[in-house]
């Protein structure tokens, strides 16, 4: 106490300054409110900058957006719409939301700068400053503080339209429902109209496609393919036909099951095995499996070789002679096309009186190198083509490879590793589709329609009179439509996507689809000619009405159960697949977007109504990502549609100080 009393009357002497007594609280009453007011300062910055972060990051998200629409501010509807795109991603990013009625030129700016295919966009926000700062929505007499994706700041990106090598495969649908007109939502089968008429879905598939070419050609990174489909994949091959005019192959990529992985289905495919003959004596059950029966036993040997044989003289005989000028038996002899046999016994043992075509010993059935061959795959084919043509299995359609035949897992598996040995080729004999001629008539129709061999008309026809249709273009047949695949040459595509567009665009060659419908095929056989192509991006397209046939529907479900989509897609961009040589180069993106030319697919907002029109092309390929699928009942839309695809996937979000 005495102490206390003794300091107290100390410091009654000293001066304020030089009395200690108490100085600890005088000092945190000094500098307490200067505490607290930096830390709120630094709060406030802190939330400042933190917003500001947000909010830049919004636009940059926003950008991408932005250029996923590109609609390049065309007018004041474009504007409102990428102002509004805008809007969408600055609420997502930030805690009060921003009502649309706020929403003016003054808040959000959006440029876009046609020399450069450049989007920027800009965000001007509201801050008061230290405690009293408002919420987004405050007082405009505050200070404006603007970000943006254009300036020195946080999150500091732009989004470019840049042209990175990008490789572009349109897989189209050339099957006989492309025939059908865009306004007719129930058509699904061939429809003779006006073959150049702008309203049939394959006639403004072409155009699109065409176009789409037309406006990207000029960019050297761009490489563009062309895989028309109907059942299998119609490709170019340099052998002419026997009357002169083009031949083409038709191609699929699967891995067969046994025993159909043994076949050589090109040798086969002008071949006559009697079916007529075979499912009648199944029917009277003389027949228990055509796999196992003996067909060159003493009492069918003959039969077998003579169909064979014989077949290949009435097609000689009945087009590409009269296609020639040769009009009888003589004229095929005199101008060297067939031969006639003098020994009557090779008659009586299963050879016709004219021998045709013996002069190719690689096709010619007869031949002693073929006659193992014939016997060894015979019942086989037999069997195939039960299974293609009997009517007695519900989910199989007209192509040697379907539900029954094809090795699903075993192809998801080699799809890359195998795709020489799975890619089935045959050439397609130049022919109306009649048994007479091919067990495998119903696949890769397309140019037969395309150069009149097959017509609507022509089914009804008889069958003297569709042959002697048929010969009237043999000679001068071009293989339309075929494959196109992409150009490898790495420093220039401009003249292959020249070419493509004027092969696509030239109105003096009518396109005219025929077959049925199996879009896996089509897919299936894109992988081959994406893996031997180096671009950074590669895109799928397919377009078509999305109406498989019964069977290969079946089938493709199989394959989208499986994750074909995404086994493709993740091969493409595959390093070790690289490392192995099954690509040229693993891409940076790959992706497969479907485009149905149907206005039913129009106006769809729910996950069933998706599921519905688009099934497992939704809900297995694209998991149910609605960005892949797109609808399209004319022109403008398909182009759109297509157009959108390209520039969402080949635009790039680059660091500015790139």
């Amino acid at each position: 106490m005495n102490n206390n009393k003794l300091k107290q009357n100390n410091c009654k002497k000293k001066s304020f300054f030089k009395c200690t007594a108490g100085n600890v609280i005088i000092s945190f009453a000094i500098m307490l409110p200067a505490m607290l007011t930096c830390m709120l300062v630094s709060i406030d910055h802190t939330q400042t900058m933190r917003n500001r972060a947000r909010l830049s990051e919004a636009t940059n998200e926003a950008s991408l957006a932005v250029i996923a629409i590109n609609n390049k501010n065309a007018d004041e509807a474009s504007l409102e719409q990428n102002q509004q795109m805008a809007l969408n991603y600055i609420n997502y990013f930030v805690h009060q939301k921003i009502s649309s009625d706020k929403l003016d030129g003054a808040n959000i700016k959006i440029e876009y700068k046609e020399d450069k295919k450049e989007y920027d966009i800009a965000y001007n926000q509201i801050f008061n400053s230290l405690i009293t700062r408002n919420d987004y929505t405050g007082s405009t007499e505050s200070e404006a503080i603007s970000v943006s994706n254009k300036t020195e700041s946080y999150g500091n990106t732009q989004k470019y339209d840049v042209r990175d090598s990008v490789a572009i495969a349109f897989i189209s649908d050339f099957s006989g429902s492309a025939t059908c007109e865009y306004s007719n939502t129930q058509c699904n089968d061939y429809t003779a109209v006006v073959r150049n008429s702008d309203t049939r879905r394959l006639n403004y598939m072409r155009k699109a496609i065409g176009d789409i070419i037309s406006k990207f050609e000029k960019y050297p990174t761009y490489n563009f393919a062309l895989i028309p489909y109907d059942i299998g994949v119609p490709v170019l091959t340099n052998a002419k036909n026997p009357a002169g005019g083009e031949g083409y192959s038709c191609s699929v990529m699967y891995k067969m099951k046994e025993p159909y992985d043994s076949v050589d289905y090109n040798f086969w495919a002008n071949k006559n095995i009697a079916y007529p003959k075979w499912s009648k004596l199944k029917k009277i059950h003389l027949i228990d499996d055509y796999l196992t029966y003996n067909y060159f036993n003493k009492f069918n040997k003959n039969t077998a070789y003579y169909y064979l044989d014989y077949y290949y003289y009435l097609y000689y005989s009945k087009i590409i002679g009269p296609a020639v000028g040769a009009h009888s038996d003589s004229d095929l002899v005199e101008k060297n096309l067939c031969e006639h046999r003098h020994n009557i016994e090779q008659v009586n043992m299963g050879s016709s009186r004219y021998a045709c075509n013996k002069k190719d010993p690689v096709d010619y059935p007869l031949s002693l190198g073929n006659k193992k061959k014939v016997e060894r795959q015979y019942a086989k084919i037999v069997q195939l083509y039960d299974y293609m043509f009997s009517g007695y299995y519900d989910d199989v359609h007209y192509s040697f490879a379907n539900t029954l035949t094809v090795d699903v897992d075993g192809t998801l598996r080699s799809l890359f590793t195998k795709m020489d040995e799975n890619t089935i080729t045959f050439n397609r004999i130049i022919s109306p589709t009649m048994t007479s001629f091919s067990p495998f008539q119903g696949m890769c129709q397309s140019p037969l329609y395309s150069n009149g061999i097959m017509s609507k008309k022509m089914i009804k026809m008889p069958d003297s009179k569709r042959l002697a249709e048929a010969a009237n273009h043999v000679r001068n047949f071009k293989a339309l439509p075929h494959l196109i695949p992409l150009s490898d040459d790495d420093e220039d595509h401009k003249a292959h996507n020249r070419e493509l567009r004027g092969f696509i665009s030239d109105n003096n060659v009518t396109w005219q689809p025929g077959g049925g419908t199996d879009t896996m095929t089509a897919l299936l056989r894109t992988v081959p000619v994406m893996a031997k192509e180096s671009s950074n991006n590669k895109i799928m397209i397919i377009i078509t009405d999305g109406k498989d046939d019964k069977g290969a529907d079946k089938l493709r479900d199989d394959f989208l159960d499986g994750n074909v989509c995404q086994s493709i897609t993740e091969g493409l961009r595959s390093q070790e697949n690289y490392n192995k040589g099954y690509i040229k180069k693993p891409a940076n993106a790959a992706a497969i977007y479907y485009i149905k030319l149907d206005p039913n697919a129009s106006n769809l907002t729910t996950e069933a109504e998706y599921e519905a029109m688009y099934g497992k092309w939704f809900t297995k390929c694209m998991k149910k990502n609605k960005n892949y699928l797109f609808e399209a009942q004319d022109y403008q839309s398909l182009f759109d549609a297509i157009n959108r695809i390209i520039e969402v996937e080949t635009g790039n979000f680059i660091n500015k100080s790139e």
